[in-house]
């Protein structure tokens, strides 16, 4: 591989990463009221906190790489050396556990759909989701076990570590990258995948995607807003699909280069630049993309969430309870009756 000039478009990051910030931070965060603000506790409520709490905060890092981006590469947020491995840590531990949790709704929803009368537990879920995250953070802390930190790098617009960096033999740093890059990502989305596809043969044949309290339930209503929920999970995994498959495939061809030493005929012709470009756009970004997209489809697909979000909406709320404070059973207005006790009384003076 020769090393080539690398030229880094940063007025490109700069305009994806604004974008996160300024897009993906609100939509996230008005999803995540909304399903706060629900009372009906349900695993796929639990599901759709985390997932819009953990895509959130992916969007709030996009500050740390816009800023960044727009003066060139300067440091700037990145100087901090506490912000630096922070802004590293999140990084590494959100990404992650945002295909982890789409990979857990879609599994789950699978599950209900191929056996309507099991009963998936609360600790079902919760288990795996909080098993995984205290590996992420274990994950994200182990350069310090050897003595190594976070580091900017201009080309990647980022903080992280270098697995090279580690005292360890050759072999055991080729399983560790094998291990932390391509395996976490690749294994949730074979399970979407497969999951996903599951699904929609069941629709495309005709079968009820309905789960055990559709099944129960004897509202055509709810049975209605239970099958449009399904048809949101395969909007989720199809969005899915579009932003991790490349990603997945960019760091497979990675992990190979990398185990092989960099000796694997057609990657002779690769370039430094031109696999810090490719490979800074699908990890920094891929990612982030289905992020933005995960709420554009609640907002999209759930009618009460689009309700919520509109201002006139909130206002009539207001409206409607400072109406219903003054006026009383009998219909008049407070303000009505006092007047009418004041003609009264006129009346009985004269």
């Amino acid at each position: 591989m020769s090393t080539g000039n690398i030229s880094v478009p940063y007025g490109l990051y700069t305009g994806l990463s604004t974008t996160q910030f300024l897009l993906g931070t609100p939509l996230n965060l008005l999803c995540l009221i909304y399903f706060l603000t629900k009372k009906k506790r349900s695993n796929s409520r639990f599901l759709y906190l985390c997932i819009n709490g953990v895509d959130a905060a992916i969007c709030c890092l996009g500050i740390f790489t816009a800023l960044s981006s727009f003066y060139d590469g300067a440091e700037m947020l990145f100087g901090s050396e506490i912000l630096c491995a922070l802004q590293g840590m999140l990084s590494n531990i959100t990404q992650r556990l945002s295909v982890f949790l789409i990979a857990v709704l879609s599994i789950s929803r699978t599950i209900s759909l191929a056996c309507p009368l099991k009963h998936i537990s609360r600790h079902s879920i919760t288990l795996p989701v909080f098993v995984y995250t205290v590996l992420l953070v274990f994950q994200a802390t182990m350069p310090y076990w050897f003595g190594v930190g976070y580091n900017y790098s201009t080309s990647f617009i980022k903080c992280g570590w270098g697995i090279t960096d580690l005292a360890i033999s050759l072999t055991a740093q080729k399983i560790l990258f094998v291990f932390l890059l391509p395996f976490q990502f690749l294994l949730p989305l074979i399970a979407v995948l497969v999951s996903g596809g599951l699904t929609c043969v069941k629709m495309l044949g005709g079968s009820q995607v309905l789960t055990l309290s559709e099944v129960l339930a004897t509202d055509d209503d709810a049975k209605k807003i239970k099958k449009q929920g399904t048809i949101t999970v395969v909007f989720l995994t199809a969005a899915y699909a579009i932003f991790n498959i490349p990603n997945c495939a960019m760091l497979i061809i990675d992990s190979t280069w990398f185990i092989s030493d960099g000796k694997i005929d057609g990657f002779k012709d690769i370039t430094l630049s031109e696999i810090i470009l490719i490979g800074t756009l699908l990890t920094n970004y891929t990612v982030v993309g289905n992020s933005i997209t995960n709420a554009v489809i609640y907002i999209c697909r759930i009618k009460k969430l689009r309700h919520f979000s509109r201002l006139n909406v909130f206002i009539s709320t207001i409206r409607t309870r400072v109406q219903n404070r003054v006026q009383p059973a009998g219909g008049s207005t407070t303000i009505e009756n006092i007047s009418l006790q004041e003609r009264t009384l006129s009346s009985a003076r004269h």
